[in-house]
């Protein structure tokens, strides 16, 4: 929350966001309007790394229920389903329905993208659920041949 300044109403009382001047609901205790608050807020570019240290994050991702654990991390990181889109490629539409668990998140790519997007540690997401990269063999190394 931004601090409270003094910002000059007009005469009938009303009070002026004070970086747009447009008129502030009654309930809006903030010196700003939402939409400046917004243009202002930092857009998270990542989770923090501790938020995977929390008792019920550990265990939503442990239990892969996805939108459990997508709605902890927003709510211990104080970040938006904008933010978490922004950084996973995943739409806020589709956050919002995984949270709300009216869509379930099956599509291992999918599942993929959201956790490497969260910089999942791979203690909680096994090897099967990190991206490959370039230098990750496919198999195991290949075995000599037996000439029988």
């Amino acid at each position: 929350m931004s601090a409270v300044r003094s910002t000059p109403t007009p005469a009938d009382g009303t009070r002026l966001c004070s970086l747009c001047r447009c008129r502030l609901s009654r309930y809006n205790r903030e010196d700003v309007c939402s939409g400046c608050s917004r243009d202002n807020r930092q857009t998270a570019r990542s989770v923090p790394t501790d938020i995977w240290q929390l008792p019920d994050v550990r265990q939503a991702m442990v239990n892969r229920e996805f939108g459990r654990m997508c709605q902890l991390i927003r709510e211990h990181a104080g970040i938006r389903q904008d933010d978490i889109a922004a950084i996973t490629g995943l739409s806020q539409p589709f956050l919002s329905m995984l949270e709300s668990g009216t869509r379930k998140l099956t599509n291992i790519d999918k599942i993929i993208e959201l956790l490497d997007g969260l910089q999942a540690p791979p203690e909680l997401t096994g090897p099967i659920l990190r991206p490959r990269t370039h230098h990750q063999p496919r198999t195991s190394a290949p075995t000599a041949l037996s000439p029988y």
